[in-house]
C-alpha cells in the first residue's frame, strides 16, 4: 500500500529551504506546578535540558475558560469570541438547550491551515477539541488516541492514512479513560500500563513519521497526563477526601510516572532531531483537585432570584442520581446522550422564565448566560437593565460561603465581554465564576440563598487547573524565561518560524522564539 504520505493533496510537495522545520509537542493537561516541581527535583531530565537552554514561560489564562477553549485558541492564534467554541456542549443565541459543538462550526482555521495555504508541508496528531481539516497540504489523525473524542471514531486525511496509521502502531487501548472513581489498585495499575503504551505509541508515531516524511511543521499531542490527572488526583494528594494511604504506598504517585514516561519520549524525539528544527512544548491548562461549585450554582441562581428548586430542575437531579446507582456502567454510557437530550428539553422551559441560569462548563468555573432581550427567544433583561443586573449577582456571589470551612466560595465573577469581542461573542457564556478550590464544594450559604446542599464527587477526583507552561528549543531561540506573552501568541509565532503568517490573529509573534527570523507583529 502507498504511504499516505505520498497522496497529492493539491498544495507544493517539498518543504522549502529558507526556514527550519518546526515540531510541536502537546501535553494535554500537564500541570505547570507540578512539572516545575518534578524538573528541580531531577525527576524530568529532558524537559530539564530544554529549560537550560531554551526558552519558557507560564502562559496566563483566559480567565474562566478551560481546555475547550485553550487548545482551539492556541491553534487558531484568536479569541474564543472569534473562533466560537469553549466547550463541547453550548447554549447559544435563540435555544435555551446545549447542543454539541461541531468542529464545522469554528469560524477560523487552525494554523496548520493557514501556512499549508503558503505551501508548507504538515503532519497534525490529535490535537485536542479540533476537527478534522481536509484543506492541508500533508496528512492528520484526530481522534486515534485523545482524551475527549470529537468524533465517534478516529477520522484522518486523506482517509486512506488511517489504516497505514493503527497499522503501523496500533488502536488506542482505552478509548475512552474517563472511568469511575474507586478502582482497585490491580485496576488502576492495568489503566497505568495502558497509560504508558499510549505514550509508547505517540512516541513511535513520531519518530517514524519525521523521519519519512518532508514536513515543515509536525504536531502531535500526548493526552496521557489528561486522563490520568483526571482518575488518580486522589493517589497523590493526602488532603483528597477519597486519598486512601494504603493506595498511594502500593501506586506510588501515577502522574509523576506518566510524567517521567513523556518525558523520556520527548529526549528520544528531540535526540533525532537536526539543529535547524524548533521544538515547542506547550501543555495547555493543568491539573489540580476537582473541587467545584458547578453543581450547585444553578440553585444559588434560583434563589438569588427568589425561586427555589423546580420540580423539574429536582426530577432532573432525582433521574440522574437514580441512573448512576441503578444502571450498569456501560449501559450509562450508552445511554448518556439520551440521558442529556431528555435532560436539555426538561431544563429549557425553567431556563426560559429566569434572567439568568447555569450552562455547562468545565468544572474550572461555572458558566452563566444572562436572558437578554433581542438575543434569547424569551428574554428577561433588556440591554440597559445589564450592568446593573451583573452588579448585584456578583455582589450575591461573592457574599457566599462554604458551610464547611467559613472561607468564600467565589474568588472573582468575570465578565466575558470586557475581555473579549468578537463576532462568535454571543456563543459564549456572560459570566464565569471562578470558584475558591481550595477545599470541596459541598455546602455554600449566604443570607440570601440560605444553604444550598449537594455532595458531588463525579467521575473525575482531578480537575484542570487554568495555567499553561511552554518549552522551547531552536536555532532562533533566545533562553530564558519568558513573561510577557498570552495563549493567542503561539499560532502567528509558528506561521513566523515557517516563513509566513497567519490571516487574523488576537497575538503577536514571541520574539524570544524567532530571533533575527521575525520581528515583526502579526497581521
Amino acid at each position: 500500500m502507498p504511504s499516505a504520505l505520498n497522496e497529492r493533496t493539491g498544495f507544493a510537495e517539498r518543504r522549502e529551504s529558507n526556514h527550519g522545520r518546526v515540531v510541536l509537542i502537546g501535553l494535554d493537561a500537564a500541570d505547570s506546578q507540578l512539572l516545575i516541581a518534578a524538573i528541580d527535583a531531577g525527576h524530568l531530565p529532558n524537559l530539564a535540558k530544554m529549560r537550560a537552554r531554551g526558552a519558557w514561560g507560564k502562559v496566563p489564562p483566559m480567565a474562566g475558560f478551560g481546555s475547550g477553549a485553550v487548545w482551539p485558541s492556541f491553534s487558531t492564534g484568536v479569541s474564543p469570541a472569534k473562533h466560537g467554541r469553549y466547550f463541547y456542549r453550548q447554549v447559544g443565541p435563540g435555544s435555551y438547550e446545549a447542543q454539541d459543538f461541531h468542529p464545522d462550526r469554528f469560524r477560523v482555521d487552525p494554523v496548520w491551515v493557514q501556512v499549508s495555504r503558503a505551501g508548507r508541508r504538515v503532519a497534525v496528531f490529535d490535537v485536542p477539541k479540533v476537527g478534522l481539516s481536509e484543506e492541508i497540504n500533508g496528512v492528520m489523525a484526530v481522534d486515534w488516541i485523545s482524551h475527549g473524542a470529537v468524533y465517534p471514531e478516529l477520522r484522518t486525511f486523506p482517509e486512506s492514512f488511517a489504516a497505514e496509521l493503527t497499522g503501523a502502531f496500533g488502536d488506542n487501548p482505552i478509548r475512552k479513560c474517563d472511568m469511575p472513581g474507586g478502582r482497585s489498585v490491580k485496576e488502576f495499575r492495568h489503566f497505568m500500563e495502558a497509560m504508558v503504551a499510549r505514550v509508547e505509541q505517540r512516541e513511535r508515531c513520531t519518530r517514524h513519521y519525521l523521519a519519512q516524511g518532508d514536513f515543515d511543521l509536525l504536531v502531535t499531542v500526548f493526552a496521557d497526563p489528561h486522563c490520568v490527572g483526571h482518575q488518580t488526583w486522589h493517589v497523590r494528594d493526602a488532603n483528597h477526601p477519597l486519598h486512601d494511604p494504603a493506595a498511594r504506598e502500593q501506586l506510588g504517585d501515577p502522574l509523576l510516572d506518566i510524567y517521567r514516561s513523556i518525558d523520556g519520549a520527548i529526549g528520544r524525539i528531540v535526540d533525532d532531531l537536526d539543529d535547524d528544527t524548533t521544538v515547542i512544548v506547550f501543555s495547555g491548562t493543568g491539573m489540580g483537585p476537582n473541587y467545584t461549585g458547578n453543581h450547585l450554582l444553578d440553585d444559588v441562581l434560583r434563589r438569588i432570584e427568589g425561586r427555589s428548586a423546580t420540580k423539574v430542575a429536582r426530577s432532573v437531579r432525582y433521574v440522574k442520581r437514580r441512573m448512576k446507582k441503578i444502571l450498569p456502567r456501560d449501559v450509562r454510557r450508552k445511554s448518556q446522550k439520551l440521558k442529556r437530550r431528555i435532560e436539555e428539553q426538561s431544563m429549557a422551559n425553567d431556563r426560559a422564565g429566569r434572567r439568568a441560569f447555569a450552562v455547562p462548563h468545565n468544572d474550572i468555573a461555572g458558566a452563566i448566560r444572562l436572558n437578554i432581550v433581542g438575543r434569547e427567544r424569551h428574554g428577561l433583561l433588556n440591554r440597559d437593565q445589564v450592568d446593573a443586573y451583573v452588579a448585584q449577582l456578583t455582589n450575591e456571589l461573592q457574599q457566599l460561603r462554604n458551610a464547611d470551612t467559613g472561607g468564600p466560595v467565589v474568588s472573582s465573577v468575570v465578565r466575558v465581554s470586557e475581555h473579549h469581542s468578537g463576532e462568535a461573542l454571543d456563543d459564549l457564556p456572560d459570566l464565569f465564576v471562578i470558584w475558591n478550590r481550595t477545599a470541596p464544594l459541598d455546602r455554600v450559604q449566604s443570607r440570601t440563598v440560605g444553604t444550598v446542599e449537594y455532595v458531588h464527587r463525579g467521575n473525575r477526583t482531578g480537575d484542570h487547573e487554568a495555567e499553561s507552561i511552554f518549552f522551547a528549543v531552536g536555532p532562533s531561540v533566545e533562553a530564558g524565561r519568558v513573561d510577557d506573552m498570552q495563549i493567542f501568541d503561539f499560532a502567528p509565532t509558528i506561521a513566523a518560524l515557517l516563513g509566513t503568517e497567519v490571516d487574523v490573529t488576537d497575538g503577536r509573534v514571541i520574539e524570544a522564539l524567532v530571533g533575527a527570523r521575525s520581528s515583526r507583529l502579526a497581521g
